[in-house]
């Protein structure tokens, strides 16, 4: 039934949220702010997108999620609308990701995601249909399928790429052709892999050879068709410590510098260099690379703190998927868990080089309104889960 029950919530998750999103509106001012000026209103914006998105938050605690499942098709519907409708405005940067409305522009994919937790979790848990089928395997793979496509050619290829750790995630729990899904995923790994490596020993395009590239004696293999050159430059830079640090591998190298600079204390509060003269662009700073902020003013310490709150989260994620009174609650919470999971990881790995740099940010703390509005909906959900649990004697 809809209502909130005080005692029934999730007190160390709602804590934890709270104290991410202060942190988050402290360091985004923190990254726009340079000497004694305040650059731009990103901070101010980021608390309206947190006071929104707690709203939302509180709704979805107050509303049963079981209905949500009987919604299941029209919220994958509505989603699949959104994707195709950002093709209908201007690309920017190239890219076809956003709606603009009045005073916010929506990007459907952070919404997309959570789509896709919830028509899994709903299929998958419905008493008449058996997990353990090619037919539901394939039907898995073409609901996770039509919006990773839609995503990818927007293009927006990390973004797409989480739909698959949520997908797998979901249907390894639910029992779905297990060695199948584990095949495909060393079948993933391997071709990952091998595309890296074909990346780094491919030849210069003309283009590259006339701004002044100089390539290695190895990169003789031919050009990869599959992948736009941005997103090979990204792949570039992960794989060759040396391929265009004044270019391509400049927020890599900045963000490394930021992270490391900040010893174990930090440099203080709007006291990071990196950030302030400009090294780490504006532009960035304040979304994808927020955590090197953060790493530069408190140091190890802060750091830890910070990783301590989203293993907090995530724990209490995977706990209420644990505790949910059906499966349906139980697979939602998972996907989200796992999505969740999937940008923390991803965002930080690429700050200090274990990973190649992405468009993921990080939740909670990176700026944007569609992410941290999606991010507390997703919570939302994962409350209302813990909330209408079944409590154990």
């Amino acid at each position: 039934m809809n209502g909130i029950e005080p005692k029934r919530l999730d007190w160390a998750m709602l804590s934890t949220i709270i104290l991410l999103v202060a942190m988050s509106v402290a360091f985004v001012f923190s990254a726009g702010y340079k000497s004694t000026e305040m650059i731009g209103d990103t901070w101010e914006k980021q608390l309206l997108f947190a006071m929104l998105g707690m709203g939302v938050y509180a709704v979805l605690v107050w509303f049963d999620y079981k209905i949500i499942s009987t919604l299941s098709w029209w919220i994958y519907a509505g989603a699949i609308f959104l994707l195709l409708a950002v093709f209908l405005f201007k690309a920017q940067n190239g890219a076809q990701r956003w709606i603009p409305l009045p005073g916010f522009t929506l990007q459907p994919s952070e919404l997309a995601k959570i789509a896709v937790s919830i028509k899994l979790g709903a299929y998958l848990a419905a008493p008449d249909h058996e997990t353990d089928t090619w037919k539901a395997f394939f039907t898995c793979a073409a609901i996770a399928g039509l919006p990773f496509i839609l995503i990818a050619i927007e293009p927006d290829l990390s973004t797409s790429l989480t739909l698959a750790p949520i997908t797998v995630g979901i249907m390894l729990y639910a029992g779905v052709k297990r060695k199948l899904l584990l095949i495909g995923l060393a079948v993933v790994v391997l071709a990952g892999t091998t595309a890296c490596l074909w990346i780094k020993y491919e030849r210069p395009t003309q283009e590259q050879l006339d701004a002044g590239y100089e390539p290695a004696t190895n990169q003789v293999l031919p050009r990869m068709p599959v992948l736009h050159d941005y997103q090979k430059d990204r792949i570039r830079v992960f794989v060759r410590n040396d391929h265009d640090v004044a270019g391509a591998g400049w927020n890599k190298l900045q963000s490394q510098i930021a992270v490391g600079s900040g010893g174990l204390h930090g440099k203080g509060y709007l006291k990071g260099t990196q950030n302030i003269l400009g090294f780490l662009p504006s532009a960035v700073a304040q979304s994808d690379f927020i955590f090197c902020v953060i790493s530069e003013e408190t140091g190890f310490v802060g750091s830890a703190f910070i990783l301590t709150l989203y293993a907090m989260l995530l724990g209490r994620c995977m706990r209420v998927s644990l505790r949910s009174r059906d499966e349906f609650g139980r697979l939602m919470a998972l996907g989200i868990g796992v999505m969740l999971f999937c940008h923390v990881f991803v965002n930080i790995a690429m700050t200090i080089g274990v990973l190649p740099i992405t468009g993921l940010p990080l939740p909670l703390m990176s700026y944007g309104g569609s992410f941290m509005v999606s991010t507390l909906i997703a919570l939302g959900l994962v409350q209302s889960v813990y909330q209408r649990r079944v409590i154990r004697n």
